[in-house]
Parts: C-alpha cells; sequence; structure tokens
C-alpha cells in the first residue's frame, strides 16, 4: 500500500480576477459571464516573477525538509502540458541536483491531461515495490500557465499557477491511498481540435465516465460512497461537479469546491492542493476516508481513495 507521507501545496499569495484577463485571453464579455455567473470560477491563481522550475524547487526543498535524502529512490514530475521547456534544458537533472537527490531517478509523466496526477500514484507504488524497505519517493506536481491557449478552455475553465510536493512510501506513517481507478476514452484524444459531433459526445459521455470511475476507485477500497467523507475535485468549475453530485445522488457539501472560485482549475495539482487546504481548515479530520478525483482532457478520468493518517505526524 502507498502512504503520503507529506503533501505540501504551493499556492501563490497573488490572485487575478477572471474579468481581468478578457484582454489577455481574448474572450468576450459573453464568456467571462459563463465563466464567472455560470461555472462559478471568480479568480485564479497567479505567481508573478516565478517559473515552472522556481515554484518546484520551491516545494520540493519543503517537502524534503525532514526527509532523509539518501532514502529518496525516485523524483517525479506530473504535468498535464506535454512541453515544459526545451529538450536541452534536462529539467529533471537540474531538479534532481538542486534538491540534493543524487540516489534518485529522474523523470516526467505527461500525456494523460490533468489526471496524471493521480496516475503517479499507481506507478510510484509499483516502483517502490522493487526498491530496499524504507525507499521514498517525491512526486512534484504540476506547473505554471504558459500561455492563452492552456490557460483558457473555451466555456469550461480558466487554469492558475500552483504545485504541490507528494513525499510516498509502501509504510506510514501519512495517508494511506486505499485504491485508484483509471479510465482513458481514446476516442476524444483530439481534445479541443475534435469535431462538432465528438465535442457533442464528449459532453454526453463525460458525466457518467467520471461518476463511474469515482464508483470504481470506492468499491476498489472495499467502501461505499456513503462511507466518503469528503470528495476533493479538480477544479474545472462549479457546474460539472453539480451535474456529478446529481448523477451519484451525493450531496454538493461533500465535495471540496472552495478553492474553485479562489485558484481556478491548477492542471494536474488539484486534488492535492484540496487535500492540504482542506486538512489546514480541519474540513479535513484524521482518520477520515476522502476521494481525490480528477478528468483531463483527450478523455482521461482517474480517481483515488485515501484514508487520512490518524493522527497529525
Amino acid at each position: 500500500m502507498l502512504y503520503l507521507r507529506k503533501v505540501v501545496p504551493f499556492i501563490p499569495e497573488h490572485s487575478t480576477a477572471i474579468r481581468d484577463l478578457r484582454d489577455s485571453l481574448d474572450v468576450s464579455e459573453t464568456e467571462i459571464k459563463v465563466l464567472t455567473r455560470f461555472l462559478g470560477l471568480e479568480r485564479i491563481a497567479t505567481a508573478e516573477g516565478l517559473s515552472t522550475l522556481d515554484m518546484l524547487l520551491s516545494i520540493g526543498q519543503e517537502a524534503l525538509a525532514d526527509v532523509d535524502r539518501s532514502l529518496v529512490r525516485y523524483l517525479i514530475h506530473a504535468h498535464t502540458v506535454q512541453h515544459l521547456a526545451p529538450p536541452g534544458l534536462r529539467w529533471m537533472d537540474v531538479l534532481r541536483d538542486k534538491l540534493g537527490l543524487g540516489e534518485a531517478r529522474a523523470f516526467s509523466m505527461s500525456h494523460q491531461g490533468c489526471v496524471i496526477s493521480l496516475s503517479a500514484l499507481r506507478l510510484t507504488e509499483s516502483l517502490l515495490a522493487e526498491e530496499p524497505a524504507g525507499s521514498t519517493a517525491l512526486i512534484l506536481i504540476g506547473e505554471k500557465a504558459l500561455s492563452p491557449v492552456v490557460q483558457h478552455i473555451p466555456g469550461i475553465s480558466v487554469l492558475g499557477d500552483a504545485t504541490a510536493g507528494v513525499v510516498v512510501a509502501l509504510d506510514g506513517p501519512g495517508d494511506a491511498v486505499l485504491s485508484t481507478a483509471h479510465r482513458t476514452l481514446g476516442e476524444f484524444h483530439q481534445t479541443r481540435h475534435m469535431s462538432d459531433e465528438l465535442q457533442r459526445r464528449y459532453r454526453q459521455t463525460y458525466t457518467p465516465t467520471l461518476a463511474a470511475v469515482m464508483l470504481e476507485a470506492v468499491e476498489g477500497a472495499g467502501l461505499g460512497l456513503d462511507d466518503i467523507d469528503l470528495v476533493l475535485p479538480h477544479n474545472v468549475n462549479r457546474y460539472s461537479w453539480s451535474s456529478t453530485a446529481r448523477r451519484l445522488g451525493l450531496p454538493l457539501e461533500r465535495i471540496y469546491l472552495t478553492n474553485v472560485p479562489k485558484t481556478g482549475h491548477c492542471f494536474c495539482a488539484d486534488p492535492f492542493v484540496n487535500l492540504s487546504t482542506a486538512r489546514a481548515e480541519n474540513v479535513v479530520r484524521p482518520g477520515e476516508t476522502v476521494l481525490m478525483v480528477s478528468a483531463g482532457q483527450g478523455g482521461t478520468f482517474a480517481a483515488a481513495v485515501a484514508r487520512t493518517a490518524a493522527r497529525e505526524e
């Protein structure tokens, strides 16, 4: 079983109102109203003056503050946008060196949209199973919105800047990952370039598939939906989660939507940022069971059930 020994978020202090992005995103007043009034987005987190590398180094150092770095066998960067830096930069080597992780293998994961961070949990568990007892891994999650092309999903969301650092191991203490579930619908791989017909089919398929993956993760943990204390979602918008809650018969207040109007949708970092802020707000308490959920452009869906540590570590 995989344990989240430490989950540390990086949420920039600065945020920007969606309305103030109208010119930079080149969107209409109608689109602004859809995003804010209908979808429940108000502001996005903006990391002014910081690059993605800056954000990852900061969160990596904080996550490793009291960790034996000689036992960290893997350094993994899970990110939504497929290309974040020129290949010659050797970004992962830079991160490994600056974080003092000389014993770690370093690589990045992408090509699954915003579910990549949850997918990384299952992969990391398999990798650590082949390592000596006591081995750990550091997963760095997220990125900065580099351009309007990736920052705005028309009629759906606006992307903000946030990252998370997660130290994981096959033993505690920490939050125990009880199960994971993943589904890819490859016919929708063209994302925003899909035909109108495919777009229509994707909209029809989205909520039923997301709900099914959530239930699959819950059942994989040997639980029922009533056993889940809180759903920690991706912050795509409020409306899509209202639809999913209705389909599942789940009270909307059991879905943590506090960050949707505050940070916007921060790529694949959302579930882990939400876990951290919900814990800090005492919305998630020790020993409770949470369901982390995300969906990604391209027809990807993932969920993970975790039981939070029985006491504060």
